[in-house]
């Protein structure tokens, strides 16, 4: 590959006082699949790669809203309209500003209904003439059609050492991934909204917990320096927009001790899944099993750093 000819250089780095540049891994970029809005930036840049990737987790219609590289709000549904305004009432502080990606094309009623608020960019499939012609009215507004992306087995950073090279992780997170350690199994409905749940706290920053009911996550906790901190942010948004309302939870590293389940199960969680390899695991479970919790190892660890 020519760097020379693959380097497009972009307005500045993750602050104005830095230069930046994207050096380009095929013939077209991320720029050649913009419709209209402002220039895409390097902030930009990195937001699109986390959103594409949790993306590829669901097939049903879905809308994820990234704010800061992090999911804020996840739902998916039969129609992607639905998906996305449970998306949005997921938390509607965290997303003024946030970037909305689907994976369904945007028709004229959910322009609409995106056209209300504030949003820094869309990334869909396709958008209808009709869409564009709305949405562009905001001349901000960066939307972008789904870029083609290579299929990725390896995932490397940038440190002061050297790249560093790992394997992606591409186990499927579904029934299987899962192993009832409880004697309380769960309902189907209840299972669902578990797995979908795993699907997002992997591709939030640890340490990571969500919280959903009915394809739609209802609190959110990330990038936390303990898992107690994390969860009780999540339940804090969960109580402000979905009080009284059942839901599971999932962690993307193990509880290390029984406070987190007793706060969730003070909240009303009685389904629970979270990866094993605590000296405490034993204990785990039996305050799961003593208060009638659903308690799931999951086959792997998610931590995202």
């Amino acid at each position: 590959m020519n760097r020379k000819y693959n380097k497009i250089k972009l307005r500045y780095g993750e602050n104005p006082n830095q230069d930046a540049y994207l050096i380009k891994n095929s013939k077209k970029s991320v720029f050649d699949y913009q419709i209209s809005g402002k220039k895409i930036s390097y902030n930009n840049l990195i937001d699109i790669d986390s959103g594409l990737r949790c993306l590829q987790e669901f097939k049903e219609p879905t809308s994820i809203i990234i704010k800061h590289t992090n999911p804020c709000g996840v739902a998916s549904a039969k129609k992607i309209e639905t998906a996305f305004v449970k998306s949005y009432q997921s938390d509607p502080k965290s997303a003024f500003g946030g970037i909305i990606f689907l994976n369904k094309r945007v028709d004229l009623l959910l322009a609409k209904k995106i056209f209300k608020n504030f949003f820094e960019m869309i990334v869909a499939p396709n958008f209808d003439r009709d869409a564009v012609r709305l949405l562009s009215q905001k001349k901000s507004l960066i939307l972008i059609k789904t870029p083609s992306i290579k299929k990725q087995m390896i995932e490397y950073k940038s440190t002061l050492f050297g790249e560093l090279y790992q394997t992606k992780d591409l186990t499927p997170i579904n029934k299987k991934f899962l192993h009832l350690k409880s004697n309380l199994k769960t309902s189907p409905s209840m299972m669902e909204d578990l797995i979908f749940s795993l699907k997002v706290v992997k591709h939030l920053k640890s340490n990571a917990v969500v919280l959903s009911r009915n394809n739609q996550t209802i609190g959110l906790g990330s990038g936390q320096t303990n898992r107690v901190d994390a969860l009780n942010f999540a339940i804090k948004n969960k109580n402000l927009y979905f009080k009284n309302k059942k839901f599971v939870c999932a962690s993307d590293g193990f509880f290390p001790f029984t406070d987190s389940i007793d706060i969730l199960n003070k909240n009303g969680c009685r389904v629970i899944a979270q990866p094993s390899g605590s000296i405490n695991d034993n204990k785990i479970i039996s305050f799961s099993i003593k208060n009638k919790i659903s308690l799931y190892f999951v086959k792997n660890r998610l931590f995202k750093h």
